[in-house]
C-alpha cells in the first residue's frame, strides 16, 4: 500500500479518525432531532383534529354546491369560464374535487362567473346570482 501511494499514510489515518469525529457529532446533534420529532409526534392528534374539521366543511359545501349548481349547464352560445367536466358540481364527488381546486385557488372566481348566470328555464333556481357569492366568498375565506 505505501508503494503504490504517493501520499503519506498518517495522513489517511487521520482523515479515517476526522470521519468517526463527523460521525460522533451527528450522535450529538441527534438529541435535538429527537426532540423536533417529539414535538411533531405530539402535534399529530391536533393536526387529524384540523383536517377531520376541514373534510366537514367539504362535505357540508359540496352538498350545498350539489344542491344549488348541480344543475348549471354551459351552452356553445354561452360558454363556462371556470366549469367544465372537470370542475363541476353534478355529483358529490366532483363537487367536493372543484371545492378542493377552488380551495387552491386554481380558477375560483372563474368557477364563480359561471354560477351567476341568469336562468330562463328550470334547469336552475332563480336565487343563484344572490346565493352564489356568499357561497364562494365564504368558502374561500
Amino acid at each position: 500500500l505505501n508503494a503504490s501511494l504517493p501520499i503519506n499514510p498518517t495522513i489517511i489515518r487521520i482523515m479515517r479518525v476526522l470521519r468517526i469525529a463527523r460521525v460522533l457529532k451527528l450522535l450529538k446533534m441527534a438529541t435535538g432531532m429527537r426532540s423536533l420529532l417529539d414535538t411533531v409526534v405530539q402535534a399529530l392528534p391536533q393536526v387529524g383534529n384540523l383536517g377531520l374539521l376541514f373534510m366537514l366543511l367539504f362535505f357540508i359545501y359540496a352538498a350545498l354546491g350539489v344542491e344549488l349548481f348541480g344543475k348549471l349547464e354551459c351552452a356553445e352560445e354561452n360558454p363556462c369560464e371556470g366549469l367544465s367536466r372537470h370542475a363541476t358540481f353534478q355529483n358529490f364527488g366532483m363537487a367536493f374535487l372543484t371545492l378542493f381546486r377552488i380551495s387552491t385557488g386554481d380558477n375560483w372566481n372563474g368557477i364563480m362567473k359561471d354560477t351567476l348566470r341568469e336562468c330562463k328555464n328550470d334547469k336552475c333556481l332563480s336565487y343563484l346570482p344572490l346565493l352564489s357569492p356568499m357561497y364562494f366568498v365564504t368558502f374561500v375565506l
